[in-house]
């Protein structure tokens, strides 16, 4: 044992040393790291700036410079169609039943910044526009069109829907003479809107022989149900009314076997078996 931690000991004196020689010869080898801080990133606040505001903003900017300046998440960033099938890309701040900001951009790459709705105005403005739709709130819209609207409820019995149509002299920043204009709602979101009396009568005419059609259909099955009904009716009250008609099978009295038709082919019934039990004697 104490010749084992005697050669330990050895080899420790003998490594030490060595291994501070040879560390001594080798170069030493500087890295030396230079830089600058990044500049915090400059944020966009959306909440403090109209629509206006941000369209000076971003104007020339594409969805991605957007996305990145806004310090806000996103609540929608979609592909939005217009009417005639042209595609937008489409990015929303907030809800439509609240505060929102609206951006609308070109749907090619690099998704250039076309235009801001900030309120109820602006949305209609742009969706004009463009022919989309942004998307509205019935409550929104009501803040800023209720005294000018006129209501019109109109019901789609085939699909079971409801809809609220209001009639607004209408006129925005890109269209300075009013014209009549209808804005449709479905459960409080806008779904279309129609330029002129002819496109919305257009459209309630529709509705119209869509209904009238289902009343027709539903008439007609009313009746072939009645007629049916009517024709079952028949069947049990014949039935009810047919003579009864008897045949003699077996047995009988004298002229019972004299005067009454006999059953052919008719299976004999059995023999009365005489009763062991007193006649009246309730049976179990």
């Amino acid at each position: 044992m104490k010749n084992w931690l005697a050669a330990a000991l050895a080899a420790c004196i003998l490594y030490t040393p060595l291994t501070a020689q040879t560390r001594a010869d080798e170069a030493e080898i500087i890295i030396e790291m230079h830089g600058e801080q990044p500049a915090p990133r400059a944020s966009v606040s959306i909440w403090d700036k109209n629509a206006r505001q941000l369209t000076r903003v971003f104007r020339g900017k594409d969805r991605t410079y957007v996305l990145y300046q806004v310090e806000n998440v996103s609540s929608r960033d979609d592909i939005i169609r217009s009417e005639d099938g042209k595609e937008y890309a489409y990015v929303r701040y907030g809800r439509d039943d609240g505060d929102y900001r609206k951006f609308l951009f070109k749907a090619e790459s690099p998704q250039t910044f076309l235009a801001c709705a900030a309120d109820a105005a602006d949305v209609l403005a742009v969706n004009k526009k463009y022919k989309v739709n942004m998307g509205l709130n019935r409550a929104d819209f009501l803040r800023r069109y209720e005294n000018d609207a006129v209501l019109t409820n109109l019901a789609d019995n085939a699909s079971g829907k409801t809809y609220q149509a209001y009639k607004v002299n209408y006129s925005d920043v890109n269209n300075k003479k009013p014209s009549p204009h209808y804005f449709v709602f479905e459960e409080d979101a806008l779904v279309q809107t129609y330029a002129g009396d002819d496109a919305f009568y257009d459209f309630v005419n529709q509705l119209s022989d869509n209904n009238k059609n289902l009343t027709a259909r539903q008439q007609a099955a009313a009746k072939a149900r009645r007629e049916q009904l009517q024709k079952e009716r028949q069947a049990a009250q014949q039935r009810a009314s047919r003579p009864v008609r008897k045949a003699l099978v077996s047995g009988g009295t004298a002229t019972d076997q004299a005067y009454m038709p006999r059953a052919v082919n008719a299976t004999p019934l059995p023999a009365l078996t005489p009763s062991k039990l007193p006649a009246g004697t309730p049976l179990p």
